[in-house]
């Protein structure tokens, strides 16, 4: 049989078509030959030539292959399907108006191929023949399981069938369904028998719901392949009438309308409306076909027996001149197709993918061609860039170091992303952050732009300039899907940031459980210690992330009482942050109440010097150490009222901590509370020392008020923070440095330590001023 290589490979400068020596296949190979040489159009795939040994015929290079394997490869811009549809349609209509019509026959993606600049040539004429030539049963069940969804019902039928031209209309709409949902008709269906049931009881392939937004194009393109598969053929629109509703879709895309799901249920497809009537269009002018014959001449010379069976040169080339265009009074028109696209040889001549303005310069390079470019983007509109997007301009850098597939990322623009990597856009470039475009995809949750960089070769552990990694984003966004796209393409878990951070301390420090599972699920290790030893667990205490530090506490090698390079436990950071359900959740899993940092706090020591009152009374009733001291000496109730927690010292008081114990430097804490200037906690610690030392003298004293004195530089006693019984009541005093002064009625000297002083004032009901000395 025919080989088929390099024709839809890389890498190779011609397609050839190889074929044996036997006499029926060099006879099919000059058939088809001849049957390209007389179809020369811009979409139809030209014949450059024929090969002797061995034999095979010489067609133009199409670099990107054939739109079945595109399809397969990943998510087209709309623009660019709507494109394909319209340039097949394009030439199937050419085909069609020649006189007489030419049939393909077999029409499906793997026989449209794409140029460099994704523009169609439609190939692959083995089966291809003239109106009303030859009957269905011409074509051997030879290949027949990928054709036989492009196969009309009618055909299937009726055996003895001539074909006509709505047989390619029909094998157009399974084309349109395969560009609309980039999949195979029939894919789950593996006996054939089965699809030709199905395609003679009226089934056709469904269309899927979809989920994200499409073109309004696209709905007129469903409504418009239905028409194409209907059961009776009569009731298909010609490709002069497809052509002209095609031709309106790309004229005037509208990619940006947001459309609801819809589940278009094929199997019983509605009745076609009238054909849409065409608005006249200029008639198109006859092709011009090369006045030399040298194709056929050689494919005369190639072997004389099959050259003798094909009529020979001259009826190969009377055949080519006979099978034309029709003539003005035949009433045919290329409807889609200009006078240009008409005349249009594909011998000698390349087709240009961009539009280029004019200009005095160059303006792939100029500021004017990149403003074109980012403003396209940016609007998003698709059809605009596909014109004005050169080669050479698709890695160009504009403002803040970025290229235009970060402008794209950016603004959200998915289909300018897809037209940017298929013309070979470099993913791998950063910004002047250093981001890539897959960090920013991943940053901005756009799960759609992250799936397309990655069916890309990407560099998906590169850092930007805080060493974070796309990871990193999705651990920090909570984004399991992009997570898991990343691990499958081999990202690093272990990659730290500049503090340190994995992706798995990133997730525990935003609580993103279901990053952390995933995370976990592959292997990564719970206790991988970061920055300053921190542990994940760490994070996620610190943080107050319950469900975090219960799943991680129960991992395989986690402590929780790990320490931080300071000495700090996961509790210890509970208690600091007041997360008392945390705190709890780890005194249940045994954490040890009394673990001690550097520099000796215990969990009650940071809960009391942080206020939170709930979590100290939590820790002292599960047995932390009353009267531990710290490395500087304090208790839980010198660290309460040096800061002026009210809260917590009453509770300290409560529980029956010793008020008068020494801290640094010899003080109590009252003392700190006197210093720092809390009057409400030195009430309370006043109470708790008369509690604790009584009184001096035969009478309790009537109490009508509290003064807390400071010595000034000049023996003067001032108070700032004095509770008057009475307004404006103030006195002198001069007080010395001793544990305790009783003085007579007037005044009663609680406490004296150093320069503050704490009185008692009680009298009858009128108290003297006193100066004493």
């Amino acid at each position: 049989g025919w080989s088929k290589g390099g024709a839809r490979g890389p890498g190779e400068p011609r397609t050839c078509l190889t074929a044996s020596d036997s006499f029926r296949e060099r006879a099919e190979l000059l058939e088809e030959a001849k049957k390209m040489e007389m179809a020369k159009f811009r979409y139809v795939l030209p014949v450059y030539g024929i090969c002797r040994e061995p034999v095979g015929l010489v067609m133009e290079y199409m670099e990107t292959g054939s739109l079945e394997r595109l399809l397969a490869s990943e998510p087209l811009p709309w623009d660019l399907r709507v494109r394909v549809i319209h340039e097949t349609a394009v030439g199937m209509n050419f085909l069609h108006c020649m006189s007489p019509p030419l049939l393909h026959l077999d029409l499906k993606p793997a026989n449209i191929l794409l140029d460099a600049h994704y523009h169609v040539k439609i190939s692959d004429f083995g089966l291809a023949k003239c109106n009303g030539l030859s009957h269905s049963h011409d074509l051997s069940m030879d290949g027949l399981f990928g054709t036989i969804a492009y196969l009309p019902p009618e055909r299937i039928r009726e055996k003895s069938r001539l074909f006509d031209t709505k047989h390619d209309v029909y094998s157009f709409a399974i084309v349109i369904w395969g560009v609309l949902t980039q999949k195979k008709p029939f894919a789950d269906e593996k006996n054939i028998l089965h699809i030709m049931v199905k395609v003679v009881k009226g089934h056709r392939p469904a269309l899927p719901p979809v989920c994200r937004a499409r073109p309004r194009a696209c709905e007129s393109l469903v409504r418009l392949m239905q028409r194409c598969w209907h059961g009776e053929p009569r009731e298909r629109p010609t490709f002069q009438e497809i052509t002209s509703e095609t031709e309106d879709l790309c004229e005037r895309p509208d990619g940006d309308v947001q459309e609801g799901a819809q589940d278009l249920d094929a199997k019983q497809p509605p009745e076609p409306k009238s054909p849409p009537a065409c608005t006249p269009l200029k008639r198109a002018s006859a092709p011009t076909f090369d006045s030399d014959y040298s194709l056929s001449e050689l494919l005369s010379q190639l072997d004389a027996g099959t050259s003798r069976g094909l009529g020979g040169p001259d009826e190969l080339s009377r055949s080519c001149s006979e099978s034309t265009l029709p003539s003005a009074g035949s009433g045919k028109r290329l409807s889609g197709v200009s006078s240009v696209d008409s005349a249009f040889s594909s011998r000698g001549s390349l087709s240009l993918s961009f539009e280029r303005e004019p200009s005095t310069g160059d303006l792939g390079t100029t500021d004017v061609q990149k403003k074109k470019l980012v403003d396209a983007i940016v609007s998003g509109d698709t059809s605009r860039l596909m014109k004005i997007l050169q080669p050479q301009d698709v890695d160009l850098v504009v403002d803040g170091g970025r290229s235009l597939l970060h402008v794209a990322v950016e603004a959200g623009r998915e289909e300018c992303v897809k037209w940017l990597l298929l013309n070979n856009a470099n993913p791998n470039l950063t910004n002047a952050r250093g981001a890539t475009p897959l960090h920013v995809a991943v940053e901005r949750r756009a799960r759609a732009v992250v799936e397309l960089l990655l069916a890309r070769k990407i560099s998906v552990n590169a850092a930007d300039e805080d060493r974070w990694t796309a990871l990193h984003f999705a651990a920090q966004n909570g984004d399991e899907l992009s997570a898991r796209l990343l691990l499958e393409k081999n990202a690093s878990a272990s990659e730290t940031d500049c503090e340190g951070r994995t992706p798995l301390h990133v997730a525990c420090q935003h609580g993103q459980e279901g990053v952390v599972r995933v995370l976990l699920r592959r292997g990564i290790t719970a206790s991988l210690p970061g920055k300053d030893a921190w542990v994940p667990l760490h994070y996620a205490a610190w943080q107050g992330h319950l469900p975090l530090v219960r799943l991680l506490a129960r991992q395989p090698g986690v402590s929780v009482d790990a320490q931080t390079s300071d000495g700090r436990t996961p509790l210890h950071l509970a208690a600091q942050r007041g997360h008392y359900r945390v705190a709890r959740v780890l005194i249940d899993l045994r954490s040890d109440v009394n673990v001690r940092s550097q520099l000796s706090q215990t969990p009650l020591h940071v809960a009391a010097e942080t206020g939170h009152t709930s979590t100290a009374r939590l820790l002292l009733h599960r047995g932390a150490a009353r009267e531990a001291a710290t490395a500087e000496g304090c208790t839980a109730l010198h660290l309460a009222s040096r800061n002026g927690h009210l809260a917590t010292v009453k509770l300290l008081l409560e529980e029956k901590v010793d008020v008068l114990a020494r801290g640094p430097q010899s003080q109590t804490a009252l003392h700190l509370a006197a210093a720092g200037g809390h009057s409400s906690e030195c009430g309370e610690l006043s109470r708790g020392v008369r509690g604790q030392r009584p009184w001096r003298g035969a009478q309790a004293p009537c109490l009508l008020g509290e003064a807390l004195l400071r010595v000034g530089a000049s023996g003067e006693v001032t108070s700032p923070w004095r509770k008057l019984p009475t307004p404006g009541f103030s006195c002198l005093l001069s007080v010395y440095d001793s544990d305790l002064y009783l003085l007579p009625l007037h005044v009663d000297i609680v406490a004296s330590y150093g320069e503050v002083v704490l009185l008692e004032l009680w009298s009858p009901r009128s108290l003297p001023f006193t100066s004493l000395a």
